[in-house]
Parts: structure tokens; sequence; C-alpha cells
């Protein structure tokens, strides 16, 4: 065989690869990736709350969606930001925080930090849960167009609930009254990322973060996951529509908050993103 022969074949098999790895969405190579999006969710927030640390059983759950007529299709924004500052190295910080509010004439009697409130009292109830999720990723493997990685970081919960209304006292008077529990805590957790171009127009991942253990002021369970699919319009901008899920199950110590909370919100989310 030639010399030319050969070079030609050589130079084949190594554009050939550079040409695959061309097809690819731009955001599965990018150094930076940033997008927004608005997520229609479906909401559950079930707490209960004692008013002191020595109170060892605060009392039944409050369903404040159905108790307390709590939206439970709020409308959220989620910012989510990546850096790979290596080549095997990924930085991931995400952010969303849902507020909301309602008022009832309670069918039932209910009670919050040991304030009683009775049946046909009228309540106002506010939550709200500001969520801000920090990861590191590191590449496992990467090949025509695969990515998977494994996970660790970190979700920082603030929460807080809080009822006002007409409460009943010891002695049988009423008065109104606020009541509000509230809590600062970090959860670590461990996770795994799996994406795939087929071509240079799509990228499609998922990706899962979870934990079921005793930390500090928190024990109980967190999952956090998500799908998505986005679509390349120009060099550095595409759309994407995925669906989220987040959920916290578990039992509260802080000063401020002794009591349990089951807490879920999921729902489909349209993105815009940017990557460079």
């Amino acid at each position: 065989m030639s010399t030319t022969i050969k070079l030609a074949c050589l130079a084949c098999c190594l554009v050939g690869p550079l040409a695959h790895a061309d097809e690819r969405h731009p955001a599965f190579e990018s150094k930076y990736t940033a997008s927004l999006g608005g997520l229609l969710a479906n909401r559950i927030f079930n707490a209960s709350a004692g008013g002191s640390v020595t109170i060892d059983r605060p009392g039944p759950f409050v369903d404040f969606e159905s108790d307390l007529k709590v939206d439970d299709s709020p409308e959220l924004f989620v910012i989510e930001l990546q850096w790979q500052f290596s080549e095997n190295w990924n930085l991931g910080l995400q952010h969303f925080n849902a507020t909301r509010s309602g008022s009832n004439t309670l069918g039932k009697t209910i009670e919050w930090e040991d304030v009683i409130y009775e049946i046909g009292a009228e309540v106002n109830a506010t939550t709200e849960i500001d969520i801000t999720r920090i990861v590191f990723s590191r590449k496992l493997w990467q090949n025509n167009g695969h990515d998977f990685r494994v996970s660790v970081g970190l979700h920082w919960l603030d929460v807080a609930a809080r009822i006002s209304g007409e409460a009943t006292l010891g002695d049988g008077s009423t008065v109104f009254t606020r009541s509000q529990a509230s809590a600062s805590l970090p959860i670590p957790n461990v996770g795994g990322v799996y994406r795939y171009s087929p071509s240079e127009k799509w990228l499609f991942g998922v990706r899962a973060d979870w934990l079921s253990a005793s930390v500090g002021d928190y024990s109980g369970g967190i999952w956090n996951a998500a799908a998505n699919v986005n679509y390349r319009v120009s060099d550095h901008f595409g759309i994407g529509l995925g669906y989220q899920f987040f959920q916290i199950d578990g039992t509260l110590s802080a000063s401020r908050w002794r009591g349990d909370i089951k807490s879920r919100f999921n729902g489909p989310l349209l993105q815009i993103a940017g990557f460079w």
C-alpha cells in the first residue's frame, strides 16, 4: 500500500470521529450552561409543629391544601447554572422558590404550635419553601454521544409555614393569633446524571439526587429528580421541555420548628437555555 493511500486512510480515521463529535448538541461539551424555566407544579404540603422544643409529639398533620385551601398548583421559576471547570468535573447550581397562601373556614379542628383552631374558625395560611441545590459531578464515561456522571452535593432548604385566625385558649376564650414554624438546614445528597445527544439539535438528560439519613436537625429522606430534552435553536441558544420532581419527608428538631414535614411537588418544566 502506497504512502498516499496510508495517509488517506489515517485521515479518514481521524476526521470521522471529529465530524461525529461536531454533530453533538453544543451543550454536550459546553463549559458554561444557564437556563431559566417555569414549572407548573402539583404541590402537597403536610406538616405538624410543636410550640416548644420540649414537645415530643407536636400533634397531628395539617393538610395545607385540603384543610387550609392553599394553592395546590403554583407556578414556580427555576434557575439552573452549570460550570464544566475541568475535563471530568462539573459544578451545578439550581434554585427555586414556592410561596403560597390560602384561607378557609375550618371543617375540622386543627392544632399548630400548641394553638387550637376550632371547627368554623376563619383562618389564613402561608407556606414557603426555598431550595438551593449545589452539586459536584464527575464524569465516569463518555462515548458516542452518551455521558454518565456521579454527583455529590447538598440541598439548602429554607421552609416556613404560618397559620393565623381565631384560636381557642385553654380557658375556652378565643383570640386572634398567628403561629409560625420555620427552619433552615443543609441536607447532603448523592446522585447520578445521564445525558445523550444523538445529533447537533437534540440533547436528552435524566438525573436524580437522593438521601435517607439523620443529618443535624433533620431526619428523613429527600428526592430531587428531573428528565428533560433540549432542542438547539442556534449556536448558543436552545429551548427545552422537562419534568421536575422534588420530595422531602422527615422530622425537624430545629429551635423554631419541632415537628414533621411531608412535602412534594412535581410537574412539567418549560426552559430556555444558553450555552457557551
